[in-house]
């Protein structure tokens, strides 16, 4: 991002839409591995509400948190995605909770840094360290904010939100 290579394409997006689409696109690979996915949407309204996103880096943001949540959850496992519109400020939250290692609390303030890989338990996972800072700077390009909550093992939960606007 810093270098201008990433290109954003804001477009009026529904919410709905885009988190059953999000949703929908992780199944399979959540199956595969084993593991109970389920979509939890919490608002009975706000059908008039959207996004002014760039759909393709959303989607690059939540595949990294369903794909480090798969990576670090065993078989038999579960992640819970939960849905919320939030009044203020007016918001869609995304909290994406696993059954996973989980992140001890040392490392977890240091997650959302570039080249960061958390300790030994996890180190041979894979990975470059750049997903979640990948993740954060997207998100906050859209004018949101990305945190975790976690303890080591005891999973995971990684949150987004975005402002939302009404038609």
């Amino acid at each position: 991002m810093e270098t201008k290579q990433f290109h954003f394409q804001l477009a009026p997006t529904s919410w709905l839409t885009m988190v059953r689409q999000l949703f929908a696109k992780y199944e399979l690979d959540t199956a595969n591995a084993g593991i109970t996915y389920t979509l939890d949407i919490v608002p009975k309204q706000g059908e008039d509400l959207l996004l002014t996103v760039d759909p393709d880096r959303i989607e690059q943001v939540y595949a990294n948190i369903i794909y480090n949540a798969i990576k670090f959850s065993q078989s038999g496992g579960f992640i819970d995605v939960r849905v919320e519109i939030r009044d203020e400020p007016c918001e869609l939250l995304i909290r994406v909770t696993d059954t996973g290692v989980g992140i001890s609390e040392e490392d977890l303030p240091h997650i959302f840094e570039r080249f960061y890989k958390v300790s030994k338990s996890r180190s041979n996972s894979g990975g470059s360290g750049l997903g979640l800072a990948i993740a954060k700077e997207i998100v906050q390009y859209h004018g949101g904010q990305i945190w975790a909550e976690s303890r080591l093992g005891k999973g995971c939960s990684i949150s987004f939100s975005l402002p939302l606007h009404r038609v």
